[in-house]
């Protein structure tokens, strides 16, 4: 499998992974229904598995450029944080932020984690790149 289509499966899963936390805090209920918590948790270790690939396969592929990218994308993630922050002042109790928190926790420190490997992955195809521990080209 392509390193690209593998990057764009991550991204995939870490989108439709990401919906049943957010569905599941926002409905609230005090038993929530069991096939949600079963496919949260197929999807989710598919999702670990689709990650570990990824970073292995690309481990030698990243560069400075995508660590730069991965930083950025970091710093808009840390963005959402005072979003949350106004959800819980204004939905208060009527969102399960237990079930929220948790599930959207682990996902954003693994996509954090993973930011620099999507970013080799899903980048253009150009000049080879040389990495950290190359020397400089004159």
């Amino acid at each position: 499998m392509a390193l690209r289509t593998l990057a764009r499966i991550c991204v995939a899963l870490f989108a439709v992974s990401s919906a049943f936390p957010i569905i599941a805090g926002g409905t609230n209920q005090q038993r929530p229904l069991g096939w949600l918590g079963v496919a949260d948790v197929g999807l989710a270790a598919a999702l670990v598995g689709a990650v570990a690939l990824l970073a292995t396969r690309a481990r030698r592929a990243v560069a400075d450029r995508h660590r730069v990218a991965a930083f950025r994308g970091t710093q808009g993630l840390l963005g959402l944080i005072p979003l949350f922050l106004a959800t819980y002042f204004v939905a208060g109790p009527r969102v399960n932020w237990t079930v929220l928190v948790i599930g959207l926790a682990w996902r954003g420190w693994l996509l954090v984690s993973t930011l620099p490997f999507l970013a080799a992955g899903l980048a253009p195809a150009g000049p080879p790149s040389r990495g950290a521990g190359s020397p400089a080209r004159p």
